[in-house]
Formats: C-alpha cells, structure tokens, sequence
C-alpha cells in the first residue's frame, strides 16, 4: 500500500473536523502548509482524542442500522468491514515513519504486520463484539496480498477480534482500478446475504452497489493503494 500526504485534505481534517460532520462543507486552504505542520496537525488530529470520538459516533450509527435490520426482520444480514484503519490501526507505525510514503515507510508497515503487531481501533470492537451477538456475519475485506493472510489473522486475534466470517485478501494480478470491495459484496448478495452496511476508510471501499448504509471512517491521512 503506497501512502502519500494531501496537504490540503489533513489540513481540512485536522482544522476543520469536517469528517465528524456531514454539514460541514471544506473549504480551500488560503495559504500553503508544511509538511512538518501537516503532521503535527495529524498527530494532534490523532491524539487529542477527536478521532476516536469520530469513529464512535460512525461505529454508533452502524449499531443503530443492524438494531432496525432485526427489528424489520432483513433476512441474512451481513457487515463488510475493511481491516486496516477499522479495525487495525497503522497509526503508531505510519507516525514512526512522518506518514511517509517512501520504501522504508512501506516496509516497516508490512514489518508490523508480518509480526501481528498492530493494535485494535478500540471503537470497532465493541461494535463488532455487538454485530457478533446478535448473529450478524462480518466479512473482512483485506488489500494486503495472500501472503499476509496468515500473520493478518493472526493480528486481528491478538487485538481481539475473532468469530468474523470470512476474510477476503486482494487476489494476484487484480486489475487496477477496480474496486474489490464492490467486488466482494456483490460476492456474497449473490450468495443471499443481504450487506446492510460497509464500513472503510477511502472513498473506494463503500463505493459501488450492495453497501447498504455506507460509513467512512475519519482517515487522518489520504493513502493510495
């Protein structure tokens, strides 16, 4: 995954809080912005507390959509969740790195993953722990190539995640510019299960058909995968 720093995005983020809102409109930047302060302002985004209050309040709306699916009786529920930045956080290893991009920062991420060292986002395990009880199946949608799937697994465990349904790795060769998450969830529609909600962190992940209520988690940078 190649990560790469929007400026003016972080800094809408980080300023504005525009992703805790839906009535927010972003505005331009009026001057330019360092990339030191760019990630000062992610760190203080971060760590301040807001993310996670924002992540909440998404997590929350999930929670209020899987109650209405049971009490209106949708058969074969289901949740599709995207794994890293919804429930594995790259934080701590991205900031190590100054949310780098480069080949030292790519390796080091894979490095953590490899040793299963990634904490949980704390927000989706209570709603994932909730899903799980009330027999909704999650799905988990991974870019990370088969190869990972062994330590991925292994990591989610450690940060408490267990009894998900299936997780679905980027298969070799994937055309670029498609959209694997659309992919997988048109996967199992066809299977019967009905996706009441998609939950990711770009734009990509709850773009396309079968989302049912789509919610994108605050990302405290923009990344291309």
């Amino acid at each position: 995954m190649k990560l790469r720093l929007i400026c003016c995005f972080l800094v809408l983020v980080c300023v504005s809080g525009c992703v805790a809102s839906k009535k927010t409109i972003a505005k331009a930047p009026t001057e330019m912005v360092s990339l030191p302060d760019v990630r000062e302002r992610i760190i203080a985004y971060h760590d301040s507390g807001k993310y996670r209050e924002d992540i909440s309040h998404k997590a929350e709306a999930i929670a209020d959509v899987a109650v209405k699916a049971i009490q209106g009786q949708v058969k074969y529920p289901a949740v599709v969740m995207v794994v890293e930045d919804v429930l594995l956080s790259t934080y701590e290893a991205r900031r190590k790195q100054g949310f780098s991009d480069n080949a030292a920062a790519v390796s080091d991420l894979e490095s953590h993953i490899i040793l299963s060292t990634l904490p949980a986002v704390r927000p989706s395990i209570v709603l994932f722990e909730f899903l799980l009880q009330r027999n909704i199946p999650v799905f988990l949608v991974s870019y990370r190539a088969e190869g990972f799937r062994v330590p991925l697994m292994e990591n989610l465990s450690k940060a408490g995640f267990s009894g998900w349904q299936k997780l679905f790795m980027l298969p070799p060769n994937y055309p670029e510019g498609s959209n694997y998450c659309e992919e997988v969830r048109k996967g199992l529609q066809g299977a019967g299960y009905n996706v009441i909600a998609t939950i990711g962190v770009l734009p990509e992940d709850i773009a396309g058909d079968f989302k049912g209520h789509a919610a994108l988690y605050p990302n405290y940078i923009y990344s291309e995968r």
